[in-house]
């Protein structure tokens, strides 16, 4: 029902019931006017995100109406409208992470040069006279105490350093600095920055403290902030890479077909060649052959004319040489 009368709002508008006077002082509002905030139809306001802490933005100077929201999200133009609406949240949020960033960098660098200890100061002129005394002192009292180890005297040793410990405590008081018990308390609190939201923190407080910095508005906000730009860039990337898998893939299309074109011109010149070849070498073999019938002619028509001459001369010879005997057809005289 509710998707149907935000349908119906949007087709005919919120004031499709009212009467013409109702009219005359009613102005409709519609989720894609300039007043309604585009933040609020697509995400979330970061306006809403940090009410009442350090990182308070004020009150958001557009509309936040939950029935234009729903109506935005069942409006056939939604999907359209989200990439706008998203690319313009990103932009909003990339300058506060930015603005945040620098902050929590200037922030460390002040920690970092607190924290560095500061160079020992010099002793004065007394000072450094009653420290050399305490030294020779220790000094000596060293020797004896080896000395007398070496003799066994066990008892009187143990006397002597602790002769050497309670000088060696004076020593210290000595050359004290005044900020060591500062800079021992501050080390003590250590204190730190919050890489999500910038609030600063002590790096070995309670876990209960710590537990409620991290379910804290201002951490939570900020990072609802940078896991929706980490949202954002990991989609840019993904069709990024979709995009180019695509334009490989057209690439490959468009290249296949070409070099299917070049193997089969490159194998019908091979088929041209070896036809070529086959051609060649059968010209070749014909020359060969009627160059050695051309060599075989000239022996050829010597023995077929001997041959011949041979047969016309015992054509017109006397049948006398084939041993027959030739008869004479004079006149017979009779006596």
């Amino acid at each position: 029902m509710d998707a149907q009368r935000a349908l119906l709002d949007e087709l005919m508008g919120a004031a499709r019931n009212l009467t013409d006077e109702e009219r005359r002082g009613f102005k409709e509002i519609k989720w894609d006017d300039r007043e309604v905030c585009a933040f609020y139809m697509v995400r979330f306001c970061p306006h809403d995100l940090f009410v009442n802490t350090k990182s308070d933005l004020g009150a958001c100077s557009r509309i936040h109406d939950p029935k234009l929201k729903e109506s935005f999200e069942n409006s056939p133009r939604h999907d359209s409208y989200v990439p706008k609406f998203e690319a313009e949240l990103v932009q909003f949020c990339e300058k506060l992470v930015n603005d945040l960033d620098r902050k929590v960098r200037r922030g460390q660098e002040r920690l970092a040069q607190e924290l560095e200890p500061p160079p020992p100061p010099s002793l004065s002129g007394e000072k450094a006279e009653q420290l050399a005394v305490l030294e020779e002192k220790i000094k000596n009292l060293l020797e004896q105490v080896e000395a007398l180890g070496e003799e066994g005297k066990v008892d009187e040793a143990e006397a002597l350093m602790r002769k050497v410990e309670g000088l060696n405590t004076e020593k210290a008081m000595l050359i004290q600095r005044p900020n060591d018990k500062v800079l021992a308390m501050v080390q003590e609190k250590k204190m730190a920055l919050c890489d999500v939201c910038g609030s600063f923190l002590v790096s070995n407080d309670a876990v209960e403290r710590t537990q409620s910095h991290v379910t804290g508005k201002q951490h939570v906000g900020y990072g609802m902030v940078r896991d929706f730009l980490a949202e954002q860039k990991a989609a840019k990337d993904k069709g990024r890479e979709e995009e180019r898998l695509v334009r490989g893939k057209e690439a490959d299309d468009k290249r296949k077909p070409r070099e299917r074109e070049s193997e089969s011109r490159r194998s019908g010149s091979r088929e041209r060649e070896r036809h070529r070849d086959h051609r060649d070498r059968d010209r070749d073999v014909d020359r060969h052959r009627d160059r050695g019938r051309d060599h075989r002619k000239p022996y050829d028509r010597r023995s077929r004319s001997g041959r011949d001459g041979r047969d016309r001369s015992r054509s017109r010879s006397p049948r006398g040489r084939s041993g027959h005997r030739r008869v004479s057809r004079s006149p017979v005289r009779q006596n």
